[in-house]
């Protein structure tokens, strides 16, 4: 999609169009330093074994300006969605999947102040655990070279602080909007290539998800400044593979209920 068409795109959106609008991919958001891909297939929480084949973002689904998955099924269908669960084969409740959307920066940028901004998790606020009716999220965030630099489930986001609510009813998505902090997980001195939202078959207190979940969708994408060198001038230069790559491992024994 042409700069031109991005922005009629945006226009539209401002206007308060909110027909679903399928989008090329990757997806480069006008005036943005990062581009969109849709993934399908992903393996939820690792979020390894997707595929960008036969999936597309698309934006205002379910609420303008919200960007999703057009995913395909294993009987070839298309359908709309958002980041979510859905059935991976052709026999309902078998094979549990998910979209997800991969953010590509064009260079590496500085985890500080690195946020997204999420809608639709059908809350006031996240305490414990997600909505038991919602999709539960799911991050990996990668650094230079593709390095991994951690898999985070929803007990993950919520016990970091790593999510925060901005509104529970936003006047132009009608939906709920989440601040997602990427440093509050791999700290303010990271470099960032990409990260990936997904999401998980089990929610913070590990209860089972429903397939074919009720999705979340991307807003945006904020603090995507260029990744720190020693002279200030050097702001577009991108420092070696490895400095600054501290794989965060999984803490997936974290009790969130030990204060009960």
């Amino acid at each position: 999609m042409s700069a031109a068409a991005a922005a009629m795109l945006l226009a539209f959106t401002s206007l308060g169009f909110a027909a679903t609008i399928e989008l090329n991919q990757p997806f480069p958001p006008a005036g943005q330093n990062y581009s969109i891909t849709a993934l399908q297939n992903l393996t939820p929480l690792t979020l390894d074994g997707g595929t960008s084949v036969g999936a597309n973002p698309n934006v205002n689904f379910e609420f303008q300006g919200g960007y999703g998955v057009r995913y395909q099924d294993a009987l070839g269908q298309l359908t709309d969605f958002g980041i979510g669960l859905y059935d991976a084969s052709s026999n309902p409740g078998i094979q549990a999947a998910s979209t997800g959307l991969n953010i590509a920066f064009t260079q590496l940028v500085s985890s500080y102040g690195l946020s997204a901004t999420l809608g639709n998790f059908g809350l006031n606020e996240f305490s414990t655990d997600a909505a038991p009716s919602r999709v539960a999220p799911t991050l990996s965030i990668y650094g230079s070279g593709g390095l991994l630099l951690g898999n985070f489930s929803t007990a993950d986001l919520i016990a970091d602080n790593a999510l925060s609510l901005l509104t529970s009813n936003d006047p132009i998505a009608n939906t709920d909007l989440w601040k997602l902090n990427l440093d509050a997980l791999i700290g303010p001195n990271a470099q960032v290539s990409s990260f990936t939202l997904g999401a998980d078959t089990h929610n913070a207190s590990g209860s089972l998800m429903a397939v074919n979940s009720n999705p979340y969708y991307l807003v945006s994408v904020s603090g995507c400044e260029c990744a720190p060198v020693p002279e200030p001038g050097s702001a577009f230069l991108i420092l070696s593979a490895g400095l600054g790559c501290l794989i965060i491992t999984r803490r997936r024994s974290r009790d969130l209920f030990s204060a009960k």
